[in-house]
């Protein structure tokens, strides 16, 4: 008996975040104010992915923009929504006069937070001013044309490794495996 309740409540445990991911979405639906889009199946996304290829991608945004306007809401999964903009005048109202506005980053998930220190990194941290100085220090100190310049040495030691690797491994099999490559490559 002990077995089962032990049982039932892991399985609730399981279930309960996956139930509150579910219904917090469908219900967060109706506070965002999202342009048009095609009909949307609850964690699939929309099912025009499924009956064309992404080569018609250019086909299919072309199609929607007729039938839903120039802003189209697509959603991918169950989680990303992505907003096409299809007019130049009005893209560039949004980002280049308005861009400001457009520029930060959806809220990231408490688990992302952990893994980028809290968002304290130059690719996730919030448009502001710790991303300023992030960028600053960046261009600056690292991405500066003598920066760069003074590690060129270092380049080169790392560029001769590689190509000795490769020889090495090409030495051996005769050819080398574009895919076996990485464990060469990435070996300490």
């Amino acid at each position: 008996m002990d077995t089962f309740w032990f049982i039932l409540i892991v399985s609730l445990l399981c279930i309960l975040p996956l139930l509150k991911s579910l219904f917090s979405s469908i219900a967060g639906e109706g506070k965002k104010k999202l342009p048009p889009g095609p009909l949307t199946v609850p964690l699939i996304g929309n099912l025009i992915w499924l009956r064309k290829s992404l080569s018609e991608l250019e086909f299919i945004l072309r199609e929607l923009k007729t039938k839903y306007g120039p802003f189209i809401t697509i959603r991918i999964g169950p989680r990303v929504k992505i907003i096409f903009i299809g007019s130049h005048s009005l893209a560039y109202r949004a980002l280049v006069q308005n861009g400001a506005v457009f520029s930060d980053r959806p809220r990231a998930a408490p688990t992302s937070k952990i893994m980028t220190s809290n968002q304290h990194t130059i690719s996730s941290a919030a448009y502001g001013a710790i991303w300023r100085i992030l960028r600053r220090n960046l261009t600056y100190e690292i991405l500066h044309p003598s920066r760069v310049k003074s590690y060129s040495m270092s380049r080169r030691w790392v560029l001769g490794v590689l190509i000795q690797r490769l020889v090495m491994a090409q030495s051996s099999e005769s050819f080398v495996s574009v895919i076996r490559a990485g464990p060469v490559i990435f070996r300490a």
